[in-house]
């Protein structure tokens, strides 16, 4: 299971402060965070950053588009940080989406280990807010399913910082020894070779050492390969979706072979339900190869909100990625 198939039952605001986190990957600071829900249930999650003051709230991005293509019908916002910047936010996010026809149905604060309710005026939320539990059920169902809340988004962007020098540099030389080695193979060995690295290391729960990562990696610079991987990330047959071992390979590349393994641990973080860990492994692929097509695709894809079953043909040719695309 991963935490786009988990069926989360939210049972009241503690529910889903505690459940947040692990959504969206860390523990949000100075931020704006929306929860899309269709028909009651949970059907998306997005975070913007707060603006600087109350009176900039023309800043503030807009997320009536993201919750369009998830079809949900109300939401619920909860501003993180200062109660006078996070209660202006909430109001012109909430009119926003009355506008476009999203019922804000309950609008909370938290700040300080404490949330608070905006609308509930009863004794079960007091004006000096509740204190946030460390869990609940609904934090542990979707923690079972994979979730795992990172301290800060810095934490997010630190698991992809390239490895050290000296690992780096003992997968450029297998990297050279491969390909002078490929000079005397023919294209079905190679082919077969680089299908087996595939499915070998997506079958294992270890990482790869120098030599397995450079055949990896440099696998995966075939296109045909790479939707090999990218239809198996769609299989839902592995742990995290291999996550791990994309980033690991992202990471001990050069930067002229990077953006495959990135692109690849962006999807498979994207389908896997982690928008931001993949926002990040996107950004570092279209760092290395600003024109890679499939991380432009994806990126904007993850940007415009369009749900991760979305990507499903994802692997399977131009037509089924111009669809998504389009």
């Amino acid at each position: 299971m991963n935490m786009t198939q988990a069926r989360i039952r939210i049972n009241g605001p503690t529910d889903l402060i505690t459940t947040v986190p692990l959504l969206l990957g860390f523990h949000p600071e100075h931020s704006l965070v929306v929860v899309g829900l269709l028909g009651g249930e949970l059907q998306c999650t997005f975070r913007v950053d707060l603006p600087g003051s109350a009176d900039h709230m023309e800043h503030l991005r807009d997320l009536t588009g993201q919750l369009s293509h998830n079809e949900c019908d109300e939401c619920v916002l909860i501003a993180y940080g200062d109660k006078e910047i996070g209660e202006a936010a909430i109001e012109r996010a909430a009119a926003r989406f009355d506008a476009a026809g999203v019922e804000p149905v309950d609008r909370l604060r938290v700040a300080a280990g404490r949330w608070f309710s905006l609308t509930c005026e009863e004794p079960c939320c007091p004006p000096e807010g509740l204190l946030v539990p460390e869990t609940t059920a609904a934090s542990c169902e979707v923690a079972v399913a994979g979730g795992y809340a990172a301290a800060d988004r810095s934490a997010v962007a630190d698991q992809l910082t390239p490895a050290p020098i000296g690992r780096r540099a003992a997968v450029a030389s297998a990297v050279v020894e491969i390909l002078t080695a490929e000079a005397d193979m023919d294209w079905a060995a190679q082919r077969s070779r680089d299908l087996h690295a595939i499915d070998h290391w997506m079958g294992v729960n270890t990482l790869p050492g120098p030599a397995d990562t450079a055949a990896v990696g440099l696998a995966l610079g075939d296109l045909d390969i790479r939707d090999y991987a990218l239809r198996r990330v769609n299989s839902g047959q592995f742990e995290g979706n291999r996550v791990d071992l994309w980033i690991w390979v992202a990471r001990h590349m050069e930067e002229d072979l990077v953006a495959p393994a990135a692109t690849v641990a962006g999807f498979a973080a994207y389908r896997f339900g982690n928008g931001v860990l993949a926002l990040e492994a996107l950004e570092l692929a279209l760092r290395a190869s600003p024109h890679y097509r499939l991380a432009q695709m994806l990126m904007a894809a993850l940007q415009a909100g369009i749900p991760p079953g979305a990507l499903s043909r994802i692997g399977y040719g131009d037509r089924e990625a111009s669809e998504i695309n389009g």
